[in-house]
């Protein structure tokens, strides 16, 4: 009789539930407890309700003869208690805990907006998990560290929200959903869904430095040029007295050059004229005694290596070199083709791709996928201002990363593509700034951005004894912060990074810049300058190391390109040492 004839209940928060004075006919179940209704109920006149009714006892939230706990005290809402509330058939509702909106049993909070599945609430405060080695824990929120490197889920690699609970481990600060930890279709799904017909002419990245050549251009100039030998006729390489022209370098002819005969000359015939390493530590006295033996392609900038001859036919057997000036070039990057129609990363129509000479010192040109400077060949197209490198030209429509080991490949989403926006795993930068031009899964929201999927497996840094390995998960078994041991900022430790256990030393991937930074295309280290006006020992082009400052201008241009002294200290910026050149040593 006290009862109030109308009431705000949580079961059931839209509408106001009014007393209802007689017998409810036929199949109606309680939306609290799902017992047959008889007697005095509250019921929802709104007609999209369809009807629903509780008991006076749910109502009054008197303890049913079920052994379903009505009351809960749960450490996510400390303050007030939770109260059971049987909604399976009835109102979807957002879930606190999990942010699934879906009908089902929950525990509300009658004071607060405070409602959770009970599922969620039933959830062990620690776990084991089938795709990590530790116990995880339960969170009902992110952890501030996770936030502040901008973590994902690691099994469906989408963001965490901040208000939602999750499962991770402290230690190797690995995070999950907990609907996907708790979700078995989630964690065992068809690994092979986005597999493609034949896996072994899939390339797997990273690729190291000295296996790009075979792994990427080789395969593109057999793709596009349909051989590689010599003499080859489209090229205007016609064989003059056993030597070729080539329109990259006018001004001399080449040479084929044989593995065998160049390991039987002397090694101070390229002493000069090759790539040297400007992460290697040295000082005035060991500058001469930096390895020099490796010859550069000055099409590509990779290092020209002998590859032993195994059953494929691609095998080469030498390379194209310049007697005069010391011109080295790959024999797959003599045989590029001077103009190809289309690529996959620049597919317009009537835009046509042609091979153009890059400059050694000045004029570089910035690669439209990577970004990365080049002073060796590049394509250039015939009707906008979009120039793309020799590496990047090679790059396969299909690949597989060792950062994405769940499902098979990523392939590479076209500039035209729409609804493909994402974040690089690596480098945190969005698809639609670097112009869409990215490796995506299929399966998942995984994208991986040019500039990130062509850094090399390893990296040597001066200041670091050991060969550093290309690493995706360098905070496992190491907690705490991370900071580069080169520039000493501080680093997300989500991203990738050049890591070196054993030492606990850690760079930045844009920290080596002639490897993986900026200038990984330049040829360095190609001749010695004498500029008498400045200074008296020849000068080597290359990555400066030796001082944070020009010797000319005083600013700073520490890990930049500039000119060393072969013998001393001296060091100057590019700027300042081409403005001191005369004409003569410009155009070289």
């Amino acid at each position: 009789m006290e009862m109030p004839r109308e009431i705000m209940h949580p079961i059931h928060p839209s509408h106001p539930l009014t007393l209802h004075l007689g017998n409810i006919l036929g199949s109606r179940k309680c939306a609290f407890c799902e017992g047959d209704m008889l007697g005095l109920s509250y019921r929802c006149s709104h007609g999209g309700c369809n009807g629903l009714v509780i008991h006076l006892r749910c109502a009054a939230g008197l303890k049913d003869n079920n052994e379903t706990q009505l009351f809960m005290d749960h450490p996510s809402h400390p303050q007030h208690q939770l109260r059971f509330s049987k909604k399976t058939r009835w109102c979807p509702f957002p879930c606190d805990a999990c942010g699934a909106t879906e009908k089902g049993d929950s525990y509300t909070c009658t004071l607060c907006d405070y409602s959770i599945h009970q599922r969620c609430a039933l959830l062990p405060e620690s776990k084991n998990f089938p795709l990590h080695h530790h116990s995880l824990s339960l969170a009902f929120y992110p952890p501030r560290e996770y936030v502040q490197d901008e973590f994902f889920c690691a099994i469906c690699n989408t963001t965490l929200q901040l208000r939602r609970w999750v499962y991770h481990c402290h230690l190797c600060s690995y995070i999950v959903h907990i609907n996907c930890a708790t979700n078995s279709s989630s964690m065992f799904g068809d690994e092979n869904e986005n597999a493609t017909e034949d896996e072994k002419e899939v390339t797997k990245f990273p690729v190291a430095v000295d296996d790009m050549y075979e792994e990427m251009i080789r395969p593109f100039v057999k793709r596009e040029s349909g051989q590689l030998s010599i003499p080859y006729g489209d090229h205007d390489n016609q064989n003059i007295g056993g030597k070729y022209r080539f329109f990259g370098h006018t001004h001399h002819l080449l040479t084929f050059t044989t593995f065998s005969s160049a390991s039987s000359s002397s090694p101070s015939s390229s002493h000069h004229y090759c790539k040297i390493d400007d992460e290697e530590d040295h000082d005035e006295d060991d500058f001469e005694s930096i390895t020099r033996s490796e010859k550069i392609c000055d099409g590509c900038t990779l290092a020209i290596h002998e590859k032993k001859q195994t059953d494929d036919d691609g095998y080469e057997s030498g390379y194209m070199s310049c007697d005069e000036c010391k011109y080295f070039l790959h024999l797959s990057c003599f045989n590029l083709p001077l103009e190809i129609p289309s690529l996959p990363v620049h597919s317009l129509k009537d835009h046509n791709l042609r091979l153009q000479n890059g400059s050694k010192l000045a004029g570089w040109t910035v690669c439209g996928i990577c970004y990365a400077r080049t002073n060796g060949l590049h394509y250039a197209c015939t009707s906008c201002n979009f120039n793309i490198d020799i590496n990047c030209a090679s790059l396969p429509i299909t690949v597989k990363h060792a950062a994405h080991p769940r499902h098979n490949y990523l392939k590479l989403v076209m500039k035209d593509d729409t609804g493909s926006n994402g974040f690089c795993v690596s480098c945190y930068m969005s698809t639609s700034v670097i112009g869409k031009r990215h490796y995506k899964c299929n399966s998942c929201r995984f994208c991986v951005c040019v500039t990130c999927l062509k850094l090399p497996t390893t990296n040597k840094h001066r200041m670091e004894k050991h060969l550093l390995s290309l690493t995706y998960d360098a905070y496992v078994n190491r907690p705490g912060d991370f900071y580069c041991s080169s520039c000493e900022n501080h680093m997300n430790r989500r991203r990738w990074m050049y890591y070196c256990r054993d030492c606990d030393q850690s760079f930045h991937p844009k920290c080596f810049p002639a490897t993986s930074g900026w200038y990984r295309n330049i040829k360095f280290g190609t001749e010695q300058y004498v500029i008498s006006s400045i200074h008296d020992h020849p000068l080597i082009f290359q990555i400066i190391t030796n001082k944070m400052a020009c010797d000319l201008c005083h600013y700073y241009y520490y890990d930049e390109p500039g000119f060393q002294c072969a013998s001393c200290f001296f060091v100057v910026c590019k700027s300042c040492g081409i403005k001191n050149m005369d004409d003569a040593q410009k155009s070289i």
